[in-house]
């Protein structure tokens, strides 16, 4: 099934009018040049290109990829502690999202304290949270929310990287798919419409791997009326399985980044998506896929338009096709591995049992080889590169990457 080229629209079924509509935004790190905006009370300057389409709807919700906190206490991990001001809600207020997810990776960058504070300061400008909580009990919580006579159950899974909630510590909800499905049904059994947000997969991998798609599904069998994810900083496609809407992810809204050293074949950081799902009773009936772009450094989101919209919606639509295809979902997902297994084997390949605990450098090593092992995305790829190793498969695998590395610049493989 695919988007129609030109409005961004996908209806399924018996195609009947909507009446009730929920909007959901990828990642939002009011830092950089957005904070500086932010601070200067401009947030809604920030938002305005987009300000029609987050009014359309009767529920929204956005990731805060970010704790807000004024008392920075950056916790031991691999990748970047962040952290915004407390003043990043007036952004949160100016996009009038009711609901931010906060299952992510980066929640607890600053500490549990900080992750408290996060989502006291939204409470108190009257956002929603949903994803985290003050121990593992309270971030396992799902949200109800009432809307137009309407219950809707909102659940927030996050990948096990840092930051995860503990039975005494705050933090995020941990992607637990056995535990997760039954949450999933318990919450369908108590709400007319479930939704699913899940942080995970693995960052600018333009077609899911196969795990992803996998549970992503199960979670559509276990009662979601729709799944969306996020993490990637780049969209991935849409299907519809057995008549649940499933986005595996909408890439970024608004995430100013020195992008210097990361992966340099163009890929989409500065182009994400919302979109807004329309129901017909409790069923999921219509998505529209809205994308836009935060160029050239984070002060503004605006919409695609014009050539670049419909280049979007061409390259959306075949990413999309791609899922309903195994073999091409494998083959993206060995040539990524190969990508990966330098960057992989290095962190495993050094020795990291300190003589010292307290020595840094030897405790940044042993996180950086926990973080492949217990994160599942990392695990994934770590474990199906020594499958394609074991079995011989390394330059079969290779051939898949001039057509990886065109997915990730955004364009679509010529032999397409």
């Amino acid at each position: 099934m695919q988007l129609d080229h030109t409005t961004g629209i996908c209806q399924w079924g018996d195609k009947p009018a909507t009446t009730f509509n929920i909007l959901v935004s990828g990642d939002i790190c009011p830092h950089g040049h957005t904070e500086t905006r932010v601070l200067a009370g401009e947030s809604a300057a920030i938002l305005a290109g987009i300000s029609g389409m987050l009014a359309d709807k009767h529920l929204s919700i956005v990731n805060l990829e970010a704790p807000m906190t004024d008392r920075p206490a950056p916790i031991d991990k691999t990748g970047p502690n962040l952290i915004v001001p407390p003043r990043s809600v007036e952004l949160l207020q100016a996009g009038g999202w009711d609901v931010a997810c906060c299952a992510n990776n980066h929640i607890g960058d600053q500490g549990p304290a900080a992750a408290v504070q996060t989502l006291d300061i939204l409470a108190r400008h009257g956002i929603a949270s949903v994803g985290a909580g003050k121990n593992l009990e309270e971030a396992r919580r799902p949200l109800f929310i009432e809307r137009e006579g309407r219950r809707v159950a909102i659940l927030a899974f996050a990948e096990h990287e840092f930051g995860t909630a503990t039975p005494t510590q705050a933090g995020s909800n941990p992607l637990e798919p056995l535990r997760n499905i039954g949450q999933i049904r318990e919450a369908a059994r108590q709400a007319d419409i479930t939704l699913v947000l899940i942080h995970g997969g693995n960052e600018f991998l333009p077609i899911p791997a196969p795990r992803v798609i996998e549970t992503y599904r199960a979670f559509a069998e276990a009662g979601a009326s729709a799944v969306i994810g996020g993490h990637t900083h780049c969209p991935q496609g849409f299907e519809i399985w057995q008549g649940v809407p499933i986005v595996y992810s909408l890439g970024n809204l608004l995430f100013d980044m020195d992008t210097t050293g990361l992966p340099n074949e163009g890929y989409n950081w500065w182009t994400g998506m919302s979109v807004r799902i329309g129901f017909d009773g409790s069923r999921a009936a219509r998505l529209e896929v809205l994308p836009h772009h935060f160029r050239p450094c984070g002060e503004a989101v605006l919409p695609l338009e014009g050539d670049a919209r419909t280049r979007f919606f061409d390259y959306y639509n075949y990413i999309s096709g791609a899922l309903a295809d195994p073999a091409q979902v494998q083959r993206c997902f060995d040539a990524w591995c190969l990508t990966r297994m330098q960057k992989e084997f290095a962190f495993i390949g050094k020795p990291f049992y300190p003589a010292d605990w307290l020595d840094r450098e030897s405790r940044m090593r042993l996180l950086a080889v926990r973080n492949i092992h217990t994160c599942e995305a990392h695990n994934e790829v770590l474990t199906h590169t020594l499958r394609i190793l074991a079995e011989r498969r390394e330059l079969t695998a290779r051939e898949g990457l001039p057509y990886l590395k065109t997915l990730m610049k955004g364009e679509i493989p010529a032999e397409a």
